[in-house]
């Protein structure tokens, strides 16, 4: 590095001394006041205990309590007040700040003004001098939205004009300054900013910001109200959707979106506590996260359970009895499929038209319901856009207000009836109140069997009468092995809890026959892994999101359980049917060294380009062990030389649960390892063991693929599994097996690589 470098570095390190000084001062100040206005509230809160009626009852107190309680809330609201600064600021006092821009204001005469960029303001009490601006502020603005050169941001009195003539990003952990670097752009990848401050030639920074450039068209984008992006594993896609997200938030979409109106879709809780802190330029606040098992849920208000994607996806990896996995996999690709989405919607409107059993209600001695005229109120036009459950809804609140306005009537008739028999002449009226319930009840049960629909039992229907199932999809192209698909289908939903994909179904079939209202407020979803979701869930989206627009963030090359291409995105788009929709590639691929990215293209779809970034590192290592004893023995060395080289977070990839469980009982207490499954996720920053379809999303400085033998890795769905595995990695790869190496794998010597990079 340069000296002029070595020169700023200590300038930046003076000046964060400074900042922590004074954040430590503020921190200070409001840790004695906070115990000073603990006392005060114990003291008031004693003061009331002992001065008031503690029964509710004794009304002529009430008011004393009250009197009380009004300045004890304020001080509550105040302690907590102070709470939230201590934590602001010893947050602060690990990372103060992240960024910092050099802007001189246009028609003023004064010098340039460094503006530091963190996550809450920081400012002198008495001079009002601002050390650090909160990074929503409208200047902070300038950092996001602009590179060198002319900017403007929006000021309570007008737009500020002016120049920005620095534009400087740091890296500060654990309080101390690792480093920093200088560019036009804001690089929002740490992969990016490491490699910006180890060399900054003009070559590098151009090779960064062309990256970058392709990541900021995607952050900015608000012209479309689909945007789905195809990005390579490693090009950052997590990293650029929720960036987006905090770009839409505060200078996109409109001035009142906030975290409220924006939830991201994951495939697993997991995901969401790995990227609960990815941003941490967001604040305290992050946004919603949620997985369509939980949509599920809430949807059916736990009364139905359903399993999670991942006890499918292990179920079918470890299966192998060969007609059971096929039964398993292309079942799950069906009943997920356009296909059986337009089978749906051609059931449920034979179900409406055809199925429901409209009856004529009776009451008072005169039809108050005939079906004929409510089967032509349910179809009428005007009214068909809505979900058939609120239309029937709306039949069924209409019947039962016409029963109220004749049950006068009725009450009169039934205590002239009554009266007749001398033995009731002195329980008249509440006789006739008794009859007129239970006729009611009656009426009302009545009722509700041609205005009350069980989703579950309508999706029974179809699969379990063959014959209407066969009508629903005519002319449609089906499975060879349809009747078994359906047989299983029909069984799982008469169990206790429902498999994945049926679940999904039912989900569908719910949300189509009533609608959803819950999500209303949700106006952008970004969707992550969107390879791993088929045609019934977007539909599932899309009905639950009526309101919102879509950024869609995937990888064909990253599916399980299925063989995908780049005709998944037109599905997405025919689903979700937005007016405006843009899809964009993502080929720079700067995660992994150069030498891991070529070896995982390997196992890639080759119509899929991916450039590798040129940081080049050691040869990824395919190592034979004798038997499986000696490849624990071997992975434990291979562990504990990666510690030696000082990378932090080492991953043992295995491809089922059940294998991964079997390695972490023979060695993981011996590595200090965690094992993450369906329900923990700890720090990946240490040994990890972890199935491959739980690794997706996440990223480790060394990757270690546990037995990768032909017998293990051995078909088209293994290569895709391989190349998950694989991509996870950023500096180390090493891949063991016992007995013969997987067909999978090629034979890679340095001289490949030569010939590929020159």
């Amino acid at each position: 590095m340069d000296n002029n470098y070595q020169e700023q570095l200590e300038l930046e390190k003076n000046h964060l001394n400074k900042i922590k000084m004074r954040i430590e001062i503020q921190l200070t100040k409001e840790l004695a006041k906070l115990k000073n206005k603990k006392g005060q509230l114990i003291a008031d809160r004693k003061d009331m205990y002992e001065n008031t009626s503690h029964y509710s009852q004794d009304f002529e107190k009430l008011s004393d309590a009250i009197t009380y309680l009004n300045p004890i809330e304020v001080k509550t609201y105040d302690y907590e007040a102070t709470e939230a600064r201590i934590k602001k600021y010893k947050r602060m006092d690990q990372s103060p700040y992240f960024a910092r821009i050099d802007f001189i204001e246009e028609d003023i005469d004064v010098d340039k003004e460094s503006i530091y960029i963190g996550l809450g303001n920081l400012s002198d009490d008495k001079t009002h001098q601002t050390y650090i601006c909160d990074w929503r502020a409208p200047i902070s603005s300038i950092f996001y939205r602009y590179g060198l050169g002319r900017a403007k941001y929006k000021a309570p009195y007008g737009d500020i004009e002016g120049e920005v003539t620095l534009k400087r990003q740091f890296e500060i952990k654990r309080g101390e300054l690792e480093y920093f670097f200088d560019s036009s752009m804001t690089i929002i990848d740490d992969i990016l900013k490491q490699a910006l401050s180890q060399n900054s030639s003009a070559k590098m920074k151009s090779i960064v910001e062309t990256i970058q450039k392709e990541q900021d068209i995607i952050i900015r984008d608000i012209e479309n109200d689909l945007l789905i992006v195809q990005g390579v594993a490693g090009s950052g896609k997590t990293s650029v959707a929720l960036h987006r997200v905090a770009y839409l938030m505060y200078h996109g979409l409109t001035d009142n979106l906030s975290a409220n109106n924006i939830i991201l879709i994951t495939p697993n809780n997991l995901f969401e506590k790995y990227i609960d802190n990815v941003l941490p330029e967001l604040g305290e606040k992050n946004i919603q996260a949620l997985t369509l098992e939980e949509v599920f849920d809430n949807v059916f208000e736990e009364k139905i359970k359903i399993g999670y994607r991942n006890q499918l996806i292990e179920k079918i990896i470890i299966t192998k009895d060969i007609e059971e996995k096929k039964l398993l996999k292309r079942g799950m690709e069906f009943k997920l499929s356009m296909e059986f989405l337009i089978i749906i919607d051609r059931y449920l409107r034979h179900f409406e038209h055809r199925m429901l059993d409209f009856r004529d209600i009776f009451y008072s001695g005169e039809c108050i319901v005939n079906r004929h005229l409510i089967k032509s109120k349910l179809l009428q036009q005007n009214d068909i856009s809505l979900p058939l459950e609120k239309r029937l809804e709306t039949i069924e609140k209409k019947t039962m207000l016409r029963i109220h306005e004749l049950r006068k009537r009725r009450l009169d008739k039934l205590e002239k009836f009554i009266g007749e028999y001398p033995e009731h002449i002195y329980e008249v009226k509440p006789l006739a109140r008794l009859l007129s319930l239970k006729e009611n009840s009656a009426l009302k049960k009545e009722i509700n069997k041609f205005t009350r629909v069980d989703a579950l039992e309508v999706l029974k229907r179809l699969v379990g009468d063959k014959n209407l199932f066969y009508r629903m999809a005519h002319g449609l192209k089906l499975p060879e092995n349809i009747e078994d698909i359906l047989n299983q289908m029909k069984k799982d939903l008469g169990e206790q809890v429902l498999q994945y994909d049926n679940g999904m179904v039912l989900l569908a079939t719910k949300l189509k026959l009533a609608g959803s209202d819950g999500y209303k407020g949700i106006m952008q979803v970004v969707v992550d892994e969107a390879q791993d979701y088929y045609p019934v869930q977007y539909e599932i989206l899309k009905k639950l999101f009526s309101n919102a627009k879509f950024t869609v963030m995937g990888d064909i090359n990253q599916t399980i359980e299925k063989t995908a291409d780049l005709s998944v995105y037109s599905d997405i788009k025919q689903v979700l049917d937005k007016k405006r929709s843009s899809t964009v590639l993502m080929k720079k691929s700067f995660r992994c060294s150069y030498e891991i990215n070529r070896f995982s293209t390997c196992f890639g779809d080759k119509d899929i380009e991916i450039e590798s970034f040129e940081r080049f590192e050691g040869l990824p290592e395919v190592i034979k062990t004798e038997n499986r004893e000696k490849m624990e023995k071997t992975m434990t060395e291979k562990v504990h030389q990666y510690r030696a080289e000082g990378y932090q977070s080492i991953a043992v990839i295995c491809k089922s649960m059940t294998e991964s469980d079997y390695l972490y009982k023979n060695v993981g207490k011996q590595l200090g390892a965690v094992l993450i499954n369906q329900s923990s996720f700890e720090s990946i920053n240490q040994v990890t063991i972890l199935p491959v379809y739980m690794a997706k999303g996440l990223e480790f400085d060394a990757v270690i693929l546990w037995d990768t033998s032909d017998q293990v890795y051995k078909d088209s769905d293994d290569r895709q599994l391989l190349y998950i595995s694989c991509t996870r990695a950023l500096h180390r790869l090493s891949l063991m097996y016992t007995g013969n190496k997987s067909r999978l794998i090629p034979d890679f010597t340095e001289a490949n690589y030569l010939d590929s990079s020159e």
